[in-house]
């Protein structure tokens, strides 16, 4: 991983209407790296995810959020909105939000990839077939004229990554990718995010209320408690020496053996 800085947050404050849901954050993401932000519901993570992204139901108070070196609250709503949207792609808690569970994988991908002006008909199949391989998917052609019902919501959340890479986004933003799953369809998402870190260079930030996920996951890991970063580490740091006495009382609240097997693991 290098220490190049990619994402940029600064005191950043924002909420819904007149309510502030997250303030004075700051945090950096590197290239190639995982921030795991845990807490629990109503921590304010995922207003995080949003707010990066300047979604519509989001207020940005103040604050500044630099992406790849660009001040993005200095551009223009649409050309911000395409901007995020180029480098950053999201990742839904529930696999099926992502699609429309009754149009073909293939209409909705074609239909991405126009209005990201990255359409190629005749290069769409081939472009793919990658896109599929970076995720362990195979026989793409079947998959595409799959509709979204058809398939598991493991299936889902690898297509959902797939199109990410199609789209060629640099970061991922992961709102609790793994909490809808049952527990080994989980393992196994959670394994291709890691392998799209460490072969594809894959930046993300995932947020969840499992420190044993974050811990499996992550290169370090921010707690979020009542709108606020709390901590900010190191993962093993946050696991094994953590500060905070919220940090604390989250790590008390993950059985013994969730503990031992959430510590990273690049093998």
């Amino acid at each position: 991983m290098k220490d190049e800085i990619i994402l940029k947050v600064s005191n950043l404050s924002a909420g819904y209407g007149e309510q502030s849901a997250v303030e004075n954050l700051s945090f950096q993401l590197r290239l190639g790296e995982i921030l795991c932000l845990a807490g629990d519901s109503g921590s304010g993570k995922s207003t995080v995810l949003k707010a990066l992204l300047f979604m519509p139901e989001i207020h940005v108070s103040s604050g500044e959020i630099h992406l790849f070196g660009t001040d993005l609250q200095t551009l223009s709503e649409k050309k911000r909105r395409s901007y995020c949207t180029e480098k950053m792609g999201m990742v839904f808690q529930s696999p099926g939000a992502s699609f429309n569970p009754i149009r073909t994988y293939q209409k909705q991908f074609v239909e991405t990839l126009k209005s990201h002006g990255k359409y190629d008909a005749a290069a769409f199949h081939s472009q793919a077939e990658a896109a599929f391989a970076k995720v362990d998917l195979k026989d793409a052609r079947r998959l595409l004229l799959a509709c979204p019902y058809a398939l598991s919501g493991g299936m889902n959340q690898r297509m959902a990554l797939a199109l990410a890479m199609l789209l060629g986004q640099e970061i991922l933003l992961c709102d609790e990718p793994t909490s809808a799953l049952d527990a080994t369809t989980a393992l196994q998402v959670a394994r291709e995010l890691k392998k799209l870190r460490d072969e594809n260079g894959i930046s993300q930030i995932l947020v969840t209320h499992n420190l044993a996920m974050a811990g499996f996951l992550a290169d370090r890991i921010g707690i979020m408690y009542q709108g606020r970063l709390v901590e900010l580490g190191e993962t093993d740091q946050i696991l094994r020496q953590p500060k905070h006495p919220y940090t604390k009382s989250l790590l008390k609240a993950i059985p013994p053996m969730q503990k031992k097997e959430g510590g990273r693991n690049d093998s």
